[in-house]
């Protein structure tokens, strides 16, 4: 059976009944999570085990609690057909088939693409799209940015059609593409894809760029995959100071300064991300066949594209050699560069290395969605990020189903409809 990607043009959406000015209601994302999965878990497919929201997520002495245990889902069966074909297809409609690398995506009706000015004399593409109804004279709207995933562009349906809905419930929408990456590679491939560190800064500096343009009143971000690690990333930045733990003084030498400022005060949705990044590298050290690991098989051969576009002369699939090649072509190289990178944009202990707790002090409202049923991270991680902190503005949710960023192909009306409740700024959390 061949899956083709999921394309909804309706965008059922359920709006919560109940606002900020609800007797008893907390500003909280981890209160208004409570109150809005409450209102829209009806609209989730049945299922023997409930979604685990972020108290759910550790006991009563703050210890993560067995994710699978709870789901009745053994881990080892997640990547294949026969164990876990739900959320493999879920992952495969949302994900699609890839373009090739310097392929510029068709033209949206009603979309106009943008350069937006990142510093350093550089300008990454975005596509924008203004607020059904609206032609950017009038009152300024929120703009919700969306992040693409790991070696992503925008020809992927998904990205197209969240910009859709929200632009249908009064959103401006901005899909980003990082350096080295769709429109932003054609024009400038000297531009190398850094996997996070520069482009973290990239898209705080989007945020202040949307909220000069008169027609922007604050910014949201969403991001998918490794995308929604760039989201998380960048929410933890947002307030962060150079001499954190998570910054090697060497770095913190040649990075660029980032401006006082609150990003992305709209709030920050990160859906599938993966939290413990270095065990995918170490797992994408061993080739993969298609028939025992479709994600992994697929990713590599993505990567594989990727290093024959660059003409890096390694078909390996590599995801480390993918990321030490780029980065030694990016701005910020040097000695131990790779090392003190992956430092920067962990979000969880590896091995004896750590994490730094990075979402102890998030600013902005903060949501993870995570399904339980994710063939490329574990479920499990979720509950050992939210084990970390006890910030009532860093929230989670783990879904019965979804797999990895499939959440529309599962429950498109809950999906859509988290989304725009959590945006917006009448009953969104802040």
């Amino acid at each position: 059976m061949i899956l083709g990607q999921f394309s909804e043009r309706s965008f059922p959406f359920v709006a919560t009944d109940w606002t900020r000015a609800s007797p008893g209601f907390e500003a909280g994302t981890r209160s208004w999570l409570r109150r809005c999965h409450q209102s829209l878990a009806g609209h989730l497919p049945p299922s023997r085990a409930g979604a685990l929201l972020t108290e759910d997520l550790v006991d009563s002495a703050g210890r993560p609690r067995d994710v699978f245990g709870h789901f009745e889902i053994k881990p080892e069966r997640l990547a294949s057909l026969r164990g876990n074909w739900d959320g493999l297809a879920h992952t495969a409609q949302a994900t699609g088939t890839d373009s090739a690398p310097g392929l510029p995506t068709p033209p949206w009706p009603g979309y106009e693409d943008i350069w937006i000015p990142v510093g350093e004399g550089v300008e990454i593409s975005g596509r924008l799209g203004l607020a059904l109804g609206t032609d950017g004279s009038g009152e300024p709207k929120d703009c919700i940015v969306i992040l693409p995933g790991l070696l992503g562009d925008n020809n992927v349906l998904r990205t197209r059609d969240l910009c859709d809905a929200l632009r249908a419930c009064g959103f401006h929408a901005v899909a980003l593409e990082f350096r080295g990456h769709g429109r932003t590679l054609i024009r400038h491939p000297e531009l190398y894809y850094g996997f996070g560190v520069l482009e973290t800064l990239d898209t705080l500096a989007v945020s202040r760029w949307l909220e000069a343009q008169p027609y922007v009143h604050r910014t949201g971000l969403i991001g998918f995959c490794w995308g929604a690690n760039h989201a998380l990333i960048a929410g933890w930045y947002d307030d962060c100071r150079r001499d954190h733990p998570s910054i090697n003084p060497t770095l913190a030498a040649v990075l660029p300064t980032v401006p006082e400022y609150r990003h992305f005060s709209a709030g920050v949705m990160a859906f599938s991300p993966v939290l413990r990044f270095e065990e995918l590298i170490a797992a994408l050290e061993t080739p993969w066949s298609k028939f025992k690991h479709p994600v992994l098989s697929g990713l590599q051969q993505n990567i594989r594209t990727r290093m024959e576009y660059r003409k890096a002369g390694d078909t390996s699939g590599s995801l480390r050699r993918c990321i030490e090649f780029e980065f030694a072509h990016a701005s910020l190289r040097y000695a131990d560069g790779f090392r003190d990178a992956v430092h920067f944009l962990r979000l969880l202990p590896y091995r004896d290395l750590p994490d730094h707790e990075k979402l102890a002090n998030a600013r902005m409202p903060l949501l993870i969605v995570f399904a339980a049923n994710d063939p490329l991270s574990k479920a499990q991680d979720v509950a050992d990020l939210m084990a970390t902190t006890s910030h009532p503005n860093t929230a989670a949710v783990v879904l019965p189903g979804g797999g990895h960023i499939g959440f529309a192909p599962y429950a498109k009306q809950y999906y859509y409809s988290l989304i725009m409740n959590f945006f917006d700024p009448s009953c969104g959390p802040r």
